[in-house]
């Protein structure tokens, strides 16, 4: 690692100041409050100037920072630039450039970081990898700078929320197998509609295409003229398919998936707490994985340890209740799959839906009917109970039939989480924080 920091952190870029360098650099961080013991602080001035909170760095651990205005008083290692982020973007070109291995990268409307971790446990892969769900114009540079050759593979997580953003982000990335996910509405009031979405998103394919590797996209992404025309050069994985596809069936309580490729039909075991949604990353996973020579025997072992990682279809259980803490994110798709997943764990008993509104700066101008549909799509049997929280511009109730309320924030609905006793789904919009109804 001393070696890797020697070669990223070079001259042409900046220096060190009075040539005091780090020993290691875990990861890259821009926010001093998720930041962890020897991460390299990265001072950037957006809203707030970064270099304010240096002795935030210093005192959360980390073993140096990035900056543009050094400030010599306090005892950390500085590396001095004209831009930051700038300095970064280069820094992961450069190590991005060593790196001997394979890429794969990992977009879409909807699944992205359940299908980067599922790849990370097929892969093998501890370290380079996204970290969490940074997969923005930020996060996929703090990424790529850290990837040594230490592992024979990274996975990186590529997301967007503004057309021709992704421009750039492919050009860092330079992957050997892509995977869109799935186009959904999301941002949509930047980018405008689906079509618009699939184009942007189908960049990164064509990125790995020209650098003679290929793409992986499930069949219903054909319906976007972008992903029609690559899909020659792609594994289009098909429900049924003979040549890519899968088969996936309930057997008491797990799913069963067949997965064909390359004229062989192997089989699988998922984990109970695999939702139907997230088998399907992982088909798109496994695809990508048997393509890079992982076993099926390893495949098999590795997706064993599989589990949700925090706030993804999490289970807390406490002394009164059960929470489904479903709360990372919130589009249409990922509402039917974690609403499914919810009433097959927990069919019986008192339930109680607490669901933060679809709004209106990603889904634009169809919210309301949007919202109609989810509320209409809710499992709801006798003494369940309904919350829904956000802007009441946003919806109509007239959807819901059963005993529900409305608070136009998180924390007015505390009172009525707390004194319910039974098992409470929680699936919102990361903006409502309904992790904080977990007590």
């Amino acid at each position: 690692m001393k070696e890797h920091i020697d070669l990223i952190f070079v001259p042409s870029i900046g220096h060190w100041l009075h040539g005091k360098k780090p020993e290691r650099i875990a990861r890259f961080c821009t926010d001093t409050r998720s930041l962890c013991p020897d991460d390299c602080y990265v001072a950037l001035a957006d809203v707030r100037d970064g270099h304010i909170f240096l002795e935030d760095a210093r005192t959360n651990g980390a073993s140096c920072a990035i900056v543009s205005h050094p400030r010599p008083n306090i005892d950390l290692p500085q590396f001095v630039c004209d831009d930051p982020y700038g300095a970064m973007v280069e820094m992961a070109k450069l190590a991005r450039s060593m790196f001997r291995g394979t890429v794969v990268a990992v977009t879409g409307s909807f699944g992205k970081t359940t299908t980067k971790d599922i790849l990370k446990l097929l892969l093998a892969v501890e370290k380079n990898a996204t970290l969490g769900n940074k997969n923005s114009r930020r996060g996929v540079p703090m990424t790529l700078a850290t990837v040594t050759n230490d592992e024979a593979f990274a996975v990186i997580e590529v997301g967007i929320d503004a057309i021709c953003t992704m421009n750039k982000l492919v050009k860092l990335v330079v992957p050997h197998i892509a995977i869109l996910t799935g186009i959904g509405k999301i941002h949509m009031l930047r980018m405008g509609n689906k079509s618009i979405i699939a184009r942007e998103k189908s960049k990164l394919l064509r990125e790995a295409i020209k650098n003679n590797g290929h793409g992986i996209f499930p069949e219903e992404c054909l319906r976007f003229s972008a992903c029609r025309k690559i899909q020659d050069h792609c594994r289009v994985v098909k429900e049924d398919g003979e040549d890519v596809g899968y088969r996936m069936a309930v057997k008491g309580d797990k799913y069963h998936i067949e997965v064909r490729f390359k004229e062989k039909a192997l089989k699988f075991v998922m984990p109970r707490l695999m939702s139907s949604g997230v088998a399907k990353d992982f088909v798109l996973a496994c695809i990508c994985a048997l393509e890079c020579g992982i076993s099926p025997a390893n495949i098999q072992r590795r997706i064993s340890l599989w589990k949700p990682s925090k706030w993804r279809g999490e289970i807390i259980a406490t002394s009164t209740k059960t929470y489904f803490a479903d709360c990372y994110n919130a589009n249409s798709v990922a509402f039917v799959n974690s609403l499914a997943q919810f009433d097959r764990l927990f069919p019986h008993g008192s339930r109680l839906f607490v669901i933060g509104a679809l709004i209106y700066c990603e889904i634009g101008n169809g919210v309301i009917g949007d919202n109609a549909t989810l509320f209409k799509s809710l499992p709801l049997r006798e003494n369940d109970g309904v919350i829904v929280i956000g802007d009441s511009t946003n919806f109509s109730m007239d959807a819901i039939n059963c005993d529900w309320k409305v608070f136009p924030s998180t924390s007015q609905a505390m009172e009525v989480v707390t004194n319910f006793h039974g098992v409470v789904y929680l699936k919102g919009h990361r903006t409502y924080k309904l992790e904080s109804l977990i007590c």
